[in-house]
């Protein structure tokens, strides 16, 4: 059984987001997987990277709170995020901790070949919350390939993780019967199918 570190990254604790992480949760576990929780906006984690992070980077350290989130990811065999779109990419609490918390010499770096994922081997599992209706996107000439690259291709392929997959439910602040639990529902059942 897998040892899965499971994000969530939504201030509201009644969401639809955090409903999904706790479902995700549950069946994972009820399949026998080890799972820790990460409730982002719970943690009180900084996300603001700043010029003592740099400092600290400089003399081959971490700054102490972002330590333990390091052993987290270390930890993991596979890695989880539930979170919304906001303005077309992840919202900004999630940002903050990838600047953190994946940083060089940790999830990445480079060597006379170039670049280094250092989580080669780890899988990682994308749910996804859209506000908007596809079409919406789509007459906005949006990307829709590459809506979720900054996550997928941006953070999680340049440290090395090549095993991810996306679940994503659009139209949801359209309060269309049934959307809201077909998202738990299709999240929940993808994410333990693709951690058997």
């Amino acid at each position: 059984m897998a040892k899965l570190l499971l994000t969530l990254a939504h201030p509201n604790p009644e969401s639809l987001n955090a409903a999904t992480a706790k479902s995700m949760q549950e069946a994972l576990e009820k399949e026998g997987h080890e799972v820790r929780m990460n409730d982002l906006y719970r943690t009180k984690f900084d996300p603001i990277l700043n010029f003592p992070d740099f400092q600290k980077w400089e003399g081959g350290s971490v700054p102490d709170e972002v330590k333990p989130f390091q052993k987290d990811v270390t930890w993991a065999d596979g890695l989880l995020f539930v979170f919304p779109t906001w303005w077309n990419d992840r919202p900004a609490y999630l940002q903050g901790y990838f600047d953190r918390v994946y940083t060089k010499g940790f999830a990445w770096d480079f060597d006379e070949n170039g670049l280094v994922g250092k989580l080669k081997g780890k899988r990682a599992f994308l749910s996804v919350t859209q506000g908007s209706p596809k079409e919406l996107y789509q007459g906005l000439d949006i990307d829709m390939a590459h809506l979720h690259s900054s996550t997928q291709k941006g953070t999680l392929n340049f440290c090395g993780v090549a095993d991810v997959k996306l679940v994503t439910t659009y139209g949801i602040l359209m309060g269309q019967p049934g959307v809201p639990e077909q998202h738990v529902k299709d999240s929940t059942e993808a994410a333990v199918a693709f951690f058997k």
